[in-house]
């Protein structure tokens, strides 16, 4: 019989230490984001603060994740152009990207692997809900990315009882329920403390915390489920790409839920899996500068 391994506070301090907290100027230019008095060019300015986070905004709004039909120049005009949401997913993506910059030795992904997981599903998330349910697929693209970042602190508790999770793999579980059996939590759980730290809006923080657990959601007919069904295909089907394999790929199954509440049939997700490998090359090369050689 499997014992749950006590997970201390010193071990969840310790794990969530993994984690760069967020940077000031990007808590910065959330606040100016939500003030209806702020320019575009206060944000753009403050958003020059810091050089890492110009470039990475430069190159998420002209990359093919966002699809604009002609290159974006300046900060301001990325600002003015994008509008708030847009603009709010593009800057938690871009500090996101940062702290995914990373090896994650237990969960078998290589430097830059964290990231490609992060991007391809959420690049699926936003696809669905434009697909299914237009006007949420900002919000689904940033949970899409953000969900998978527990994995850097649930690495941390993998690499302590590392035989314990081998051995419950061989049993075939899925393997958020490994990490709840064991750990008492999963990697979503992680997610969703380390979003509140990063004081992430509370609906971003809810999709992270539901997406694997649609049958918390009661009213299915919701923002919250869409948003969620969203998120959960869009991490199974990056899975099923293969890129950016780890030792957990595979090892979640899709929510059958989602074919009686949410108008998805089985073929939506060979379609959703198709146009997601179409776009595969165009994100390694976006993201070629923090991928190994």
């Amino acid at each position: 019989m499997t014992h749950q391994i006590k997970i201390t506070d010193k071990d969840l301090s310790e794990a969530l230490e993994k984690i760069p907290p967020l940077s000031p100027v990007v808590a910065n230019v959330l606040k100016l984001i939500r003030d209806p008095l702020s320019s575009s060019s206060k944000i753009a300015q403050e958003i020059a603060k810091d050089p890492v986070l110009s470039f990475e905004v430069m190159k998420l709004v002209n990359s093919p994740l966002y699809g604009f039909s002609r290159k974006i120049e300046t900060l301001e005009h990325a600002v003015a152009l994008l509008g708030v949401k847009s603009l709010e997913s593009i800057i938690i993506s871009a500090q996101a990207k940062n702290s995914f910059d990373i090896e994650l030795k237990y969960f078998r992904l290589k430097r830059g692997e964290l990231s490609l997981q992060a991007f391809i599903g959420a690049y699926t998330s936003k696809l669905i809900s434009q697909d299914k349910w237009p006007g949420i697929e900002d919000v689904a693209f940033t949970a899409g990315v953000l969900r998978v970042i527990g994995k850097i602190a649930m690495d941390y508790f993998i690499s302590k009882n590392f035989h314990e999770v081998e051995s419950e793999i061989k049993k075939g579980e899925s393997f958020d329920k490994i990490e709840k059996k064991l750990f008492g939590l999963t990697s979503s759980d992680l997610s969703s403390i380390i979003l509140e730290k990063w004081k992430i809006p509370e609906e971003i923080r809810e999709v992270v915390s539901k997406f694997n657990k649609l049958h918390l959601i009661k009213d299915k007919s919701s923002r919250l489920y869409k948003l969620a069904v969203s998120v959960h295909i869009g991490d199974r089907v990056a899975m099923m790409t293969g890129i950016g394999a780890s030792i957990d790929s595979m090892l979640y199954q899709i929510d059958e839920e989602i074919f009686k509440n949410a108008g998805i049939k089985p073929e939506d997700i060979e379609k959703y899996l198709e146009e997601t490998l179409k776009i595969y090359p165009l994100l390694v090369k976006e993201l070629s500068y923090i991928l190994p050689p």
